[in-house]
């Protein structure tokens, strides 16, 4: 399990990643992540529950999106989305079960994920995210 958070403000880009300056819990060693990274490794086959919420603060008018990426595809229904003004503040969150299927020497099933903005550019000014092995 890990709980990785930032609430250094981070101008993120359209189609950038959010980085995880702070691991507040980490037990076992299923998620592997390095602080200031956007990068989360799960070692293990198995199910894990990923949350995240965050603050952002509009820079640009038009819609942000933040989505869950296993390398570069989308983990399905792992998004959310708001159209929001210059200077608006607004709260994004989403929950989804990702499965690790187990590697082999012909098949690397190895599962990185990350946080992308997909949408307009846009400042983050917190983000929490919570990876739990779950079976």
């Amino acid at each position: 399990m890990i709980n990785s958070y930032s609430l250094i403000s981070q101008a993120v880009a359209a189609d950038g990643t959010l980085n995880f300056d702070t691991t507040r819990v980490l037990t076992g060693c299923t998620v592997k992540h390095a602080d200031g990274t956007p990068t989360f490794t799960l070692t293990k086959p198995g199910y894990y529950f990923v949350t995240f919420d965050g603050v952002i603060t509009g820079t640009t008018a038009g819609i942000v999106t933040v989505e869950l990426l296993n390398g570069t595809e989308a983990v399905p229904a792992a998004l959310a989305s708001t159209t929001v003004a210059a200077d608006a503040v607004e709260t994004l969150n989403f929950a989804t079960i990702v499965r690790v299927l187990p590697s082999c020497p012909s098949i690397d099933n190895t599962t990185k994920l990350t946080v992308a903005n997909t949408g307009v550019a846009t400042t983050f000014t917190s983000a929490n995210i919570n990876i739990t092995k779950l079976c």
